[in-house]
């Protein structure tokens, strides 16, 4: 992982400011080039493993890489990461996103000219914006806080250079095969996923699994569990937290260290500023879950500086039965599922980088490999969803039902705030706060946000002490597709 940022044009200090309030990203190294009227700047975090040090930035003297992410082509396999995108850069010009595996947002300086790229999921984070009419970027919206008024999100699945503006490309750097019936899709699905989980360990500076007793991270830790038996489960929960059990039961059935950490409302108040200034959001169900994230990071932090995640999975293997189940017909119910792969880069994605890159942990993500991704696309709904009761996630339950016990595999599906305990008590500290009055008032006015609920108010309240300006409340994404846009009037 690292923070990155960038300024085309004159460098009047703003390059330092960026990469100063990013340097939680990456606090091992600061590394800065310039090139002709460009200035590119990293943040590097040393993983270990036998992952090499400052492998996010490269320069030839002529053209430089800065890049937040890791690529997983194996072409190039003994180079650097950001050796491996010049390398593609080289060969591909301005297709070279297109031939990425990996998550990434990276930017390239050449002759004067910048390029900068996105994944198309959007795991990795970038916004822009411009700074008395020069172009500058940054890893995190607060990077640019100050320093550019027109903030935006650098859109998933897009490269970007001034003499051909934004190009959204499709990727090609994977194919995954077809399936003729359904058992062949079970098979497929485990395999893939089995790859997704070697791809990221085989550097072995993952040293531990977030682990909260749901479905998506118990399959996680089986699997890094066969790779490497000695590896660790991290589970932070409140006293009576209804994950809990079911955490403590996958670690028992694999024979896992497990490490928990209890919290409770002191915890919850202590870190709630700092939640959502990492966050970069007021949304009511991503601060619920960004309670538990933090603190996990935050516990995480001395024992490794890389783990992994089962981020990704209710988005693509349908496991938001709480949204889907609203479908009226299959059309709708795919439409659902779809509208909730599209918002995920700024509200689930958004949530999980911000809160381990805020105590400099590397997040990595198996369910959003681009081969596991290009293959759920093709699986259909019906094979994700099931029966009358429309269970969710039917495929991948069924694909690794003999790894773990069954009441792991088919459990329903719990918010990670609920989980873990955090919701209840989240709702009560902001009516402590906030009145429903209030909240009317506050939907009245024109050009203010349109929020769903007290607790959005108060979380919206404690977002503008550190992002006044208005460009940065309307990067904020709505997760529940059947809630209103914030800015729709």
């Amino acid at each position: 992982m690292a923070g990155i940022a960038g300024i085309q044009g004159n460098d009047s200090g703003e390059l330092g400011t960026m990469l100063n309030r990013i340097k939680h990203r990456g606090p091992h190294e600061v590394w800065i080039n310039q090139t002709g009227n460009i200035s590119l700047g990293c943040c590097e975090l040393n993983v270990g493993g036998i992952s090499k040090d400052g492998s996010h930035h490269v320069s030839d003297g002529k053209r430089a890489v800065i890049l937040d992410g890791r690529i997983y082509n194996p072409e190039t396999a003994s180079m650097t990461d950001a050796e491996a995108v010049l390398y593609f850069y080289d060969k591909f010009s301005t297709q070279f996103a297109k031939k990425l595996d990996g998550d990434f947002a990276c930017a390239i300086s050449n002759d004067g000219k910048l390029m900068l790229a996105r994944d198309a999921v959007g795991v990795k984070p970038l916004y822009y914006g411009h700074s008395d009419g020069e172009l500058c970027f940054a890893s995190e919206a607060k990077g640019l806080v100050g320093v550019a008024d027109d903030v935006k999100e650098f859109p998933p699945g897009y490269v970007y250079s001034q003499e051909l503006g934004f190009q959204k490309y499709t990727p090609q750097a994977v194919e995954t095969p077809d399936f003729e019936n359904y058992e062949q899709a079970k098979k497929v699905t485990h395999q893939l996923l089995t790859e997704a989980v070697e791809k990221r360990m085989k550097d072995n500076t993952v040293g531990g699994v977030l682990l909260s007793g749901g479905l998506d991270s118990s399959l996680i830790i089986y699997m890094a569990h066969q790779i490497k038996p000695d590896i660790e489960a991290f589970t932070v929960s409140m006293e009576d937290g209804k994950d809990l059990p079911l955490a403590q039961d996958v670690t028992k059935y694999l024979g896992i260290k497990h490490h928990v950490l209890i919290f409770g409302e002191k915890e919850i108040n202590e870190i709630l500023p700092q939640a959502i200034y990492h966050q970069e959001m007021f949304e009511e169900s991503c601060i619920h879950g960004a309670i538990a994230n933090f603190l996990a990071a935050r516990f995480v932090s001395p024992h490794t500086k890389c783990i992994l995640t089962g981020e990704g999975a209710d988005e693509f293997f349908a496991g938001y039965d709480g949204q889907f189940k609203r479908g009226k017909n299959q059309e709708e119910v795919a439409s659902i599922v779809d509208k909730l792969i599209n918002v995920a880069y700024n509200t689930a994605l958004q949530r999980l980088d911000r809160l381990n890159a805020a105590n400099s942990i590397e997040s990595r993500t198996p369910f959003l490999d681009s081969k596991v991704v290009d293959f759920c696309m093709k699986i259909p709904i019906s094979c994700k969803i099931h029966g009358t009761e429309q269970v969710g996630k039917w495929v991948l339950r069924q694909a690794f039902e003999e790894c773990l016990p069954e009441h792991i595999i088919y459990q329903t599906k719990r918010f990670f705030a609920q989980g873990s305990g955090v919701a209840g008590i989240m709702r009560t500290m902001a009516e402590r706060h906030v009145s429903s009055k209030e909240l009317l008032e506050h939907n009245r006015i024109e050009g203010n946000p349109r929020l769903s609920s007290i607790e959005e108010l108060y979380y919206y309240r404690i977002f503008k002490e550190r992002f006044p300006q208005p460009a940065f409340a309307q990067l904020v994404g709505r997760w529940d597709p059947f809630r209103p846009d914030f800015f729709a009037r």
